[in-house]
């Protein structure tokens, strides 16, 4: 029986994986290629992204000065509490306030936590930083950076870090040295825009202060360039400790990396910024010193999947499934739903990278560039509020890794603004709500900003906190928590191949997710509305030789018939769903006939 339930599942992985056809819009549109329902899978390759290094990870986004405080501890007696205290007028997170964020990372159950940049910067979000072998003094020591590595990696947890590699704040030691000093031995380092002036090229953008920040490109066709960069990526992946021994618990488990081109479409031959004389040569290096790291970039364009950097990256940003499964969630339109994954699955299987079993994407509903999920999912009242643990379930049982955004599991609000400056993205941004109420360990670095913070969309006691949701049943938070622990303790929806399931109710989106050893079926309610009282509840369709052995995820709220109605003759199982609820159920090969 066990060698029968195995070949059963054997034959639904292939079929998982081989999807209807995908009818992208032209913004998600990845490179044309075979109608994945025409192309030939093999066992081995049912699941493409299961080999990547990254497919058993649920990472969580945090940006450090919006993240956690630790200057305003009123436990903390040590002498140079109350300096710390008056030198931090907004409350600012730092090194020691992520250290002591770890076990709420590890409550909500995620694997790695990614940063973003974390070396110094004018900016407060701290891209356009300058040099990146050292760290930003706002946010703590180097020692105390280190040492949250060293924690997180005690929790079990991967650190990840954002670089910008591709160019340099002008303010920048480097920077001046390299523009005023014929004999720097940074000469030739700065793209130059303009040769009679020796203008660089880069850019102007005022911060949320109204200073002015100036970045300078990097011509990384120079040798010296390239290695420089390659060297500040080394220091966090083998720090050393006093004796000038590799620390490898202080090290950083690989880099998130900031506008990644292929080929930069400007200046002489992109100045160098692309796959195969920077990328390919950098990541080389890494894996030198660690055969293990990780790196995954935000591709620069956006309305594709960034396949085109697979060579030299072990994941992209699946960013046009963000936008389509944004809007499918908000419509509650399952098919649309299933077009945005088909195309995803479609894209992977397309990826130009010799090794591309190993390459994956990974899947975000929002991070620090877009506006907040639950408002653009318009998921800001009681009766809209369940659109929120439908994207819950979407994020944590389609295929590939999900990132969880610092916020989105509390529900937190935020729109870009309007203020001339890279305050705009402030409402995006807002602190992480670990109180009630405004207060310790909360950061209020957003006080800034005059006008963000007048504007903030973050209310005492809005619900919207860890401490009014954590343990509460019902919560948002407490869905994630359920929803993350599920994803980790099931291979199929890790690793699974993906088959799309035809509901009875538009609304609801079904799929198969399986391995040659497990098969689930996956319904999420995408609808608010509740059931009409005497309707029945929708019909999935499953394929044929599978039956529902039981339910593996405890609903929330409890569904109003404890059990599915028995299978039909037409193969349909009826789940009862609440406006919302993701229910996920263990199936079995059907018993012989005979």
């Amino acid at each position: 029986m066990l060698m029968q339930h195995r070949a059963v599942m054997r034959s639904l992985a292939i079929a998982a994986a081989t999807c209807i056809t995908a009818c992208p819009s032209l913004a998600q549109t990845p490179p044309e290629q075979p109608a994945p329902e025409h192309t030939v899978i093999r066992t081995a390759d049912a699941a493409p992204w299961s080999n990547s290094p990254l497919a058993d990870d649920i990472l969580y986004q945090v940006m450090p000065i919006a993240w956690r405080d630790s200057d305003h501890d009123p436990a903390d007696a040590a002498p140079e509490a109350r300096a710390r205290a008056e030198a931090d007028l907004f409350r600012d997170g730092d090194f020691r306030g992520m250290t002591a964020a770890i076990p709420y990372l590890s409550t909500l159950g995620v694997t790695g936590l990614w940063s973003t940049p974390i070396f110094p910067s004018p900016a407060y979000h701290g891209y356009q930083h300058t040099e990146a072998d050292r760290v930003n003094l706002a946010l703590g020591a180097e020692s105390q950076f280190l040492d949250f590595n060293r924690a997180a990696h005690a929790a079990n947890l991967r650190v990840f870090i954002d670089l910008v590699a591709y160019g340099i704040n002008r303010d920048s030691d480097l920077c001046r040295d390299a523009s005023a000093n014929p004999a720097s031995p940074f000469a030739g380092f700065i793209a130059i825009k303009d040769a009679a002036t020796g203008t660089p090229f880069g850019y102007d953008y005022r911060t949320c202060t109204g200073t002015t920040v100036s970045f300078a490109f990097f011509d990384l066709r120079n040798t010296g360039a390239r290695d420089l960069v390659t060297r500040w990526s080394l220091k966090w992946l083998e720090p050393r400790d006093q004796l000038g021994n590799p620390d490898r618990a202080a090290a950083v488990d690989g880099y998130r990396l900031d506008h990644v081109w292929a080929r930069y479409p400007d200046g002489p031959d992109g100045w160098g910024y692309n796959i195969e004389t920077f990328w390919k040569p950098w990541k080389q290096a890494l894996r030198a010193v660690r055969p293990d790291v990780i790196t995954f970039a935000e591709q620069a364009k956006w309305e594709t999947y960034g396949t085109d950097l697979h060579p030299a990256h072990d994941a992209t940003f699946a960013k046009p499934f963000l936008f389509a499964a944004r809007e499918a969630i908000r419509a509650s339109n399952a098919a649309a739903l299933h077009t945005a994954v088909e195309s995803a699955i479609a894209a992977i299987l397309a990826s130009p990278a010799a090794d591309a079993p190993t390459r994956t994407f990974l899947v975000t509903l929002g991070d620090h560039d877009v506006d907040r999920l639950a408002s653009a999912l318009n998921a800001t009242t009681p009766r809209t509020a369940p659109r929120l643990k439908a994207a819950a379930g979407v994020l944590l049982t389609q295929p590939f890794p999900p990132v969880i955004y610092f916020g989105d599991e509390l529900g937190m609000l935020g729109v870009a603004g309007r203020f001339g400056s890279d305050a705009n993205d402030i409402p995006r941004r807002e602190p992480f709500k670990w109180s009630a109420a405004d207060s310790f360990p909360m950061t209020n670095y957003l006080a800034r900003h005059a006008e963000a913070s007048a504007r903030r969309y973050s209310k005492d006691h809005d619900g919207k906190s860890v401490e009014e949701q954590l343990n509460v049943k019902g919560s948002l938070l407490e869905t994630y928590r359920s929803l993350i622990t599920l994803r980790r303790e099931t291979p199929a929806l890790r690793r699974g191949g993906y088959r799309a399931l035809e509901s009875s109710d538009p609304r609801v989106w079904a799929c198969l997710r399986a391995t040659t050893d497990q098969s689930v079926l996956v319904a999420v309610r995408l609808s608010t509305a509740p059931t009409p009282p005497g309707a029945a509840p929708p019909a999935i369709t499953l394929p044929p030789e599978l039956t529902i052995d039981r339910e593996l995820t405890i609903s929330d709220p409890a569904a109003t018939i404890p059990t599915i109605t028995p299978i039909t003759a037409a193969r349909a199982a009826h789940i009862d769903l609440e406006p919302g609820q993701t229910r996920v159920f263990l199936l079995m090969a059907a018993p012989p006939t005979h």
